[in-house]
This record gives C-alpha cells, structure tokens and sequence, in this order.
C-alpha cells in the first residue's frame, strides 16, 4: 500500500470507521483469531517509552531494571564480548534492541508489548514456551548458546518482558505487534537493485561492506549494527529471511521511519532485502547448542 492509499484509508472516519472496526472484530471472534492483529483497547498507548529506573526498589523491579540492561546493551551483559567472560552467552555484538526497537516498545519493530500473554503458544504441533522462544533468538539472532532456563538472566529478560506488557489482554496481539505486513513485490525482489540502493542510503551508517559502527571504547556492541559477516545474525535467524528483512526495513529504516510514514517504498524495501540477504553470514547452527 502506498502513502497516498494510507492517507485515504486514514481519512476515513465517523460511524464508517465504528463500523469496518466492529466489523473486523466480529469476524476475528468468530473465526478464532484470539491472536490476531485485534486492536483491543483503542484508548491505550501500548507503546508509550517504559522508564525502568523510575520502578521503586524490589527484588523483583531489579529483576526488570537488569532484564532491560540485557535488552538494550546485551553485548556489555552477555555478549561475545561480555565484562564476565561466564556470561558470554552469544556468538556476536548485537543487542536484542537492535531488531526489538525501543528495547521491545517500538511498533511494527518485533515489539515486546503482547509477548509475554502469547505464550506459551503451538508452533509445528509443539508448545513453545517463552524461555524456548528466547533462546531461538540466542542461538539465531545471537549466533550464541542458550540462556539456562532458570537462570537470573533468562529471569530477568522474561520479568522484563512481561513488565513491558503490563495489562495487555491475555491471548491477543494488540496492533503494532509484530513487522509491517507487506504486499507481494510488484517485480521481482533484485540484488543489484538492492545493492545500488544500499549504496545510496544505507552504507553511509551501516558502512559499504556491512559492518557496521562499533561504539566508541570503553563501550562494549555496535552504534550502529552489521547487517552481515562473522559478527552478525546467522542463516537461521528471522532476519536473515527476505520476507522479514523488507518488512522490517520498510518500516523502520532509515532511522526516523515508522509504518506509518514509511521513508522507502515496498519495492524499494523487496530490493535493498534481497541483497542484504544475499550477503555471507554466519551459517546455521547445525547442534542444539
């Protein structure tokens, strides 16, 4: 849907709007669709910037504090280059921040917001639990080794959250949640397109050969994140996906874009997509780690 569409569909509003929307849910409630994209609540700003420091002192807000330190500066805690070399649970530098925008609270950047009342949930005729869940994303998205189911940071990483999601209705994803839905590219999705236009727009931070900026030292991960090579996401991980990466770009990049006012177009995400993932990375990971 291009921007012009969007505009038009925005306008639309009055009893029309009451209707389409009471519409839309019926259906929802009928066909089962309990994790949809339901919007539920309208009033509420699901992604309104949680301020963990200002959570009084508990055994369990520290839980959160130190489960949001794990989301935002994850390589300083538990990276490949972690202060503790015990805690050196992932293969790279990246920070979960780094796909979960705004540390999870980011619409249409894989927020955090209904995570916690999704799960546990069937994936492939199997229950998935939360901590399961998380450490796909340790050993794809992290190219590392698993969190202990347990353990205080996979604790901490699941308090926070489900302090992110705080009052979010059990069992329904609220709207935002997830990547921007794209429509099936108007031509095929081209490398070399991609290419030109990451040459264009996209080398300039993330540099020309994909490696991004690492933050100045002391700091520990990237400013600004690789997008391959040996220190980024694996084969395995979402990202590493077409459909996911051209989604995830089209609504969120470059810096200052949201799916509401999208920077590209969808063709334009498809392109720069294909190329990034035609790019070398680490492989998948072939053991259970």
């Amino acid at each position: 849907m291009n921007r012009s569409s969007r505009s038009r569909l925005s306008s639309v509003g009055g009893p029309r709007r009451w209707f389409v929307t009471a519409a839309l849910v019926a259906a929802a409630g009928c066909l089962g669709l309990g994790i949809g994209y339901v919007q539920w609540g309208s009033g509420s700003d699901w992604y309104h910037q949680r301020d963990v420091s200002r959570l009084p002192s508990s055994p369990e807000n520290d839980l959160v504090r130190y489960g949001w330190q794990l989301i935002a500066d994850t390589a300083a805690h538990i990276g490949r280059s972690a202060v503790d070399p015990r805690l050196r649970y992932a293969g790279n530098d990246l920070a979960c921040t780094n796909c979960h925008m705004n540390s999870g609270v980011k619409a249409f950047a894989a927020p955090f917001v209904s995570t916690f009342t999704s799960f546990p949930m069937m994936v492939d005729d199997r229950v998935l639990t939360l901590a399961q869940r998380i450490n796909g994303c340790m050993t794809r998205s992290m190219n590392g080794r698993k969190l202990s189911e347990g353990s205080r940071e996979m604790d901490a990483i699941v308090a926070y959250i489900r302090f992110v999601g705080t009052d979010s209705p059990q069992g329904v994803r609220v709207a935002g949640m997830g990547l921007w839905h794209m429509h099936p590219a108007e031509q095929a999705p081209d490398i070399g397109r991609g290419e030109q236009f990451y040459t264009l727009q996209c080398a300039s931070c993330h540099k020309p050969d994909g490696s991004g900026e690492r933050r100045l030292s002391p700091a520990i991960g990237y400013a600004v994140p690789p997008l391959w090579g040996e220190d980024s996401f694996n084969a395995a991980a979402g990202m590493s996906k077409l459909e996911t990466a051209a989604a995830f770009v089209l609504g969120n990049m470059p810096l200052g874009a949201d799916a509401g006012l999208p920077l590209i177009t969808e063709q334009q995400a498809w392109d720069v997509a294909a190329f990034i993932t035609s790019r070398p990375r680490p492989s998948s990971p072939t053991t259970d780690r």
